[in-house]
């Protein structure tokens, strides 16, 4: 507070004057409270407001007649002894003899309480003072019997002079007594006739009291003492600083408690001079003053050793930033020559560091390679000695796989947070400042950007495990839970629906899915709809001559009284043709899906209630349809059985359509549509838990093992990280802490997270340039 009302306040007031708690203020508290005592010392021996005057009332007893009047040795009896005497003994060896020694001094002194510091008078005691004890002789008696009674005939100047007369005569016949006093004995004497004093007699005693703090509250907010008390400190703290004038900070800076020390001595020399122009009493007392250096630092001991390291710490606060240090787990590695193998980091400590080249990073910057843009920035950073090791060694030195513990080591990891980055240690320097005062205080940690090598980082500080996340190969998988089987309706057309479709040419050099047209369905019927299937495997194809196998309908239309032309157009391809066949008598028009189900990790077969139909007649025949690869053989069933369609799923394992490869005929009714149930329905505990980043899964029948780097459980794709294989579709995998199990869906081995993996457009980019797709333009081997 502003205005202190107790000893601590004041303390508290002079240090914020000195910059706490923003500044560390190097005094101890010892010195400081030596330094209230002599502050609050100064202020009453010299300030006017420092002492009070105040008037003792002293009863005097038997014990101090005795020893004021004691007689001396060897006196005569009935000698008085008008002054108190007693003997004082001292004993020496003089060439070999023992001597006593015997001294007399006074003893007609009375105990003064600690707190008086200076005594002006005794007031007068004597009989005469009062008229009704006097005796009949005396002058005051006699003057008072012949004229006081007279009072209605004595004027006021007449009674004015009687009383100067009076004055006049008490002050030749009665002088003030004679006192002593000293305030470091608390002892005043009285030289006077002790025998004339009779116990139970009271003294009058005019003298000035030190102000007591602790019973006037409002010395401690003394605008002089504050100023004085905080000059004081400022000197203390200079004094302190001084014998380390020379030791080096991190960054070059020097102590510099001379400066300090001459700043306080010469507010000191202002306030002194301004108390003996304005402020001080009467002095009783020279107080001299000592300038000197503290006698109990040595040099190298461990109080001069702790004072820098406390100030190098403090200025680590003040000028540094919060680092946070991870220390390396070597989880395995290289018995012959101790190469690591594999390594974590799951722990991270905030520490504060001092930036030392604070112009920028060094190092080689980026440079341009054959492997593209490579990052070398460089980064120095000082942290304190004494906080790693009360710190963070006590923390990691009983976790597992850790090498070392007392001292930061190379290979560990430090996050700065200013550029968002993580830089590997390199080497730690600890000899630098070199043993000032024959002791280090710092760790120079040398480091460079760090280099992802699938190492493990969990931390559990999202600032550090997202900077991860993206970095490294990443392989993304689709997942499927619990399933479902889905179900779904076929319509009919009773008459001119496209129920077969033949392939005179499949066409070549198609690199996209070109567009299906119809020719239009007459007055009130429906025009079919239909989509390519490509295929990049069928015989003769090769490099990207696509070719057109089949079409599927989506929709066979209905009403046509004669067979529709059908085209496609697009997809850079050319040479396809087709006819096709309507039906007579009843055909599948198209197939809705009513629920999709759940947990399909392939397209399931469809079933169509029988009839007779027509079949494709491919042989061998492969194609991919929606990521879906669908082969037709000669094994298809009799025409005498089922229509033919076929169906597609999502990533997420739900069928999303069902398509027309031959819509049969002679269909009366909508037939059955049956669609095969999901193989995760015969696995238990399929499609729970949810994956933990960082944690290990593995798959069951590939025992394919890699780490999680993100999970999504609403389109269940799963990112993972340092895959030691290759996953099957179709197999179960399990999260080694979470316990999740799904089955995989869909496996995809382009990297389609991290930025830098550019290969399908550097790939697409130089087919513009030169075709491999269709033969060698250097020449076939």
């Amino acid at each position: 507070m502003a205005q202190p009302n107790s000893r601590q306040g004041l303390i508290d007031y002079c240090l914020r004057q000195l910059g706490a708690p923003v500044l560390e203020i190097n005094v101890a508290q010892e010195q400081i409270e030596d330094l209230v005592d002599d502050a609050l010392q100064f202020f009453n021996e010299r300030h006017f407001d420092g002492v009070s005057q105040v008037y003792l009332k002293y009863q005097v007893t038997e014990d101090d007649v005795a020893r004021g009047a004691a007689r001396p040795p060897g006196a005569p009896v009935g000698d008085s002894g008008t002054t108190g005497i007693t003997s004082t003994t001292a004993s020496s060896n003089i060439n070999g003899s023992p001597t006593t020694f015997t001294f007399y001094e006074n003893s007609n002194y009375i105990q003064i309480p600690p707190s008086i510091i200076g005594i002006n008078k005794v007031f007068q005691y004597d009989d005469a003072q009062s008229v009704s004890s006097a005796n009949m002789f005396s002058f005051k008696y006699q003057l008072f019997l012949n004229d006081i009674y007279y009072w209605g005939s004595t004027d006021l100047l007449s009674y004015s002079m009687a009383m100067t007369y009076l004055e006049t005569m008490n002050f030749l016949l009665n002088t003030h007594k004679q006192i002593r006093f000293n305030q470091r004995q608390d002892r005043m004497y009285l030289d006077v006739d002790w025998s004339q004093l009779r116990a139970g007699e009271f003294l009058i005693i005019d003298c000035w009291r030190a102000m007591d703090p602790n019973d006037y509250s409002r010395v401690w907010n003394d605008s002089f003492l504050k100023r004085y008390l905080t000059a004081l400190i400022k000197k203390q703290w200079g004094q302190n600083l001084i014998k380390f004038q020379g030791v080096k900070l991190p960054g070059g800076i020097e102590f510099n408690g001379r400066q300090l020390y001459d700043d306080a001595q010469a507010e000191l020399d202002k306030i002194q001079e301004k108390m003996l122009s304005t402020y001080e009493i009467p002095p009783l007392d020279l107080i001299g003053w000592c300038n000197m250096l503290n006698p109990f630092f040595l040099n190298g001991s461990k109080t001069e050793q702790s004072l820098v390291q406390d100030l190098i710490n403090e200025q680590l606060r003040m000028y540094g930033v919060e680092v946070y240090y991870l220390p390396r787990r070597y989880v395995s590695s290289n018995t012959v020559i101790k190469e690591v193998i594999e390594s974590s980091f799951k722990n991270a400590y905030p520490i504060e560091a001092y930036v030392d080249n604070y112009e920028g990073y060094t190092g080689q910057g980026s440079l341009l390679s054959k492997f593209g843009i490579e990052n070398r920035d460089d980064l120095q950073l000082i942290i304190s000695k004494e906080r790693y090791e009360s710190y963070i060694s006590p923390l990691i030195e009983d976790l597992p796989d850790i090498k070392l513990s007392t001292r930061p080591k190379e290979g560990d990891l430090i996050y700065f947070p200013l550029g968002d980055r993580l830089f590997e240690i390199k080497f730690v320097e600890h000899e630098q400042p070199f043993y000032q005062l024959r002791e280090t205080y710092v760790y120079e940690l040398r480091c460079e950007l760090f280099r992802y090598e699938d190492e493990v980082i969990d931390t559990g500080v999202d600032e550090i495990d997202d900077e991860i996340e993206q970095i490294g190969y990443i392989q993304t998988i689709t997942l499927v839970g619990s399933g479902s089987t889905a179900t779904a309706t076929a319509a009919i057309c009773p008459s001119g629906a496209v129920n077969r479709i033949y392939l005179s040419n499949m066409g070549r050099n198609y690199e996209t899915t070109p567009v299906v047209g119809f020719s239009s369905a007459p007055s009130n019927g429906v025009t079919a709809v239909g989509i390519a299937s490509l295929s990049f495997e069928y015989p003769d194809c090769t490099g990207k001559s696509g070719r057109i196998p089949a079409i599927l309908l989506s929709n066979a239309g209905c009403g046509y009284t004669i067979a529709p032309w059908i085209t496609v157009q697009g997809g850079k391809g050319s040479g396809f043709a087709a006819t096709t066949g309507i039906s007579t008598n009843g055909s599948i028009r198209s197939i809705t899906v009513t629920d999709g189900g759940s947990g399909y990790t392939s397209a399931p077969n469809v079933t169509i209630g029988k009839t007779s139909g027509y079949y494709p007649t491919f042989d061998n025949t492969t194609f991919t349809f929606d990521s879906t690869q669908y082969t037709w053989d000669s094994e298809y069933p009799s025409p005498s059985e089922n229509a033919v369609a076929i169906s597609t799923i999502s990533s997420a394992g739900v069928v999303t359509a069902i398509y027309i490869i031959n819509g049969g005929e002679g269909f009366g009714t909508e037939p059955i549509v049956t669609i095969d149930p999901p193989d995760t329905l015969s696995n238990s505990g399929i499609g729970t838990g949810s994956f933990i980043f960082n944690e290990i899964v593995t798959a069951q029948t590939s025992g394919v093992t890699a780490r999680v780097k993100q999970w999504n459980a609403i389109t269940n794709n799963l990112e993972l990280s340092v895959i030691d294989g290759s996953f099957i579709r179709g197999e179960i995998i399990i999260g080694s802490e979470s316990g999740a199990k799904f089955i995989i869906s869909s496996i995809n081995t382009d990297d389609i997270v991290t930025p830098y993996a550019d290969n399908d457009n550097i790939e697409l980019e130089a087919d513009e340039i030169i075709d491999f797709s269709t033969s060698n333009p250097f020449g076939m081997p």
